[in-house]
């Protein structure tokens, strides 16, 4: 697992022990980790490293964040339940740096909301439940200004649950968690916020976002 392998907040994704929580790093961190995952700050995405193809994408989103934004720093948590409050928080402001200040309330009452864990423990259930929460959310709030993000939330989390599935052989879940993740993935890519879109194409770019080798899906 990826999360288990590479950084500081490896128990927020994997099976990883809170002992993991003091260890550094390991990689820089991709844009749509950065944004969807929200253990880790702006700061870290390396832009002279980053592939050619996103730099534009990267450059675009570290320059929506205002100076004083807390996305540029991190509070490094001391334990399960406050990385769930950061990632929450984080959350909130992702979605007002990328859509605007008028979305905050919204932004505010969904990630208080969404059910975020402290570890999605190799399987599908933790991250299709935040799809799914996803889906629920559009249907009561079909004019919500946040849909946009919440497409890429969603896709992201329909990833980490497809890459899950296959690990775990669930032959009959991984296939209908690949069709939804492309339903999303598409869905942000008609945003016509281009950051949302760029975002959609480096996570749909990504060799994986949870759990390595189970292919694209």
């Amino acid at each position: 697992m990826r999360y288990l392998l590479m950084s500081v907040f490896a128990m927020a994704l994997s099976c990883g022990c809170c002992d993991s929580v003091q260890a550094e790093p390991l990689h820089f961190p991709s844009l749509s980790e950065v944004v969807l995952i929200g253990l880790r700050p702006a700061g870290e995405i390396n832009q002279a490293n980053y592939p050619k193809a996103g730099q534009a994408c990267a450059r675009k989103y570290l320059d929506s964040i205002g100076p004083g934004s807390n996305l540029w720093a991190f509070e490094r948590p001391s334990s399960p339940d406050k990385a769930v409050i950061v990632r929450r928080r984080n959350l909130i402001e992702q979605m007002v740096s990328i859509l605007g200040q008028d979305v905050r309330n919204e932004a505010e009452a969904f990630a208080f909301a969404v059910p975020l864990i402290t570890e999605w423990e190799g399987m599908c259930e933790g991250p299709v439940d935040e799809a799914n929460f996803v889906d629920d959310w559009l249907e009561k709030r079909p004019g919500t200004p946040i849909a946009p993000f919440l497409y890429l939330f969603k896709a992201h989390r329909l990833r980490a649950g497809y890459e899950a599935a296959r690990a775990r052989s669930e032959k009959g879940l991984w296939p209908i968690l690949a069709r939804r993740y492309r339903e999303a993935i598409d869905a942000s890519r008609s945003s016509t916020n281009s950051l949302i879109t760029c975002i959609a194409d480096d996570l749909d770019a990504q060799a994986f976002v949870y759990i390595e080798d189970q292919g694209r899906p």
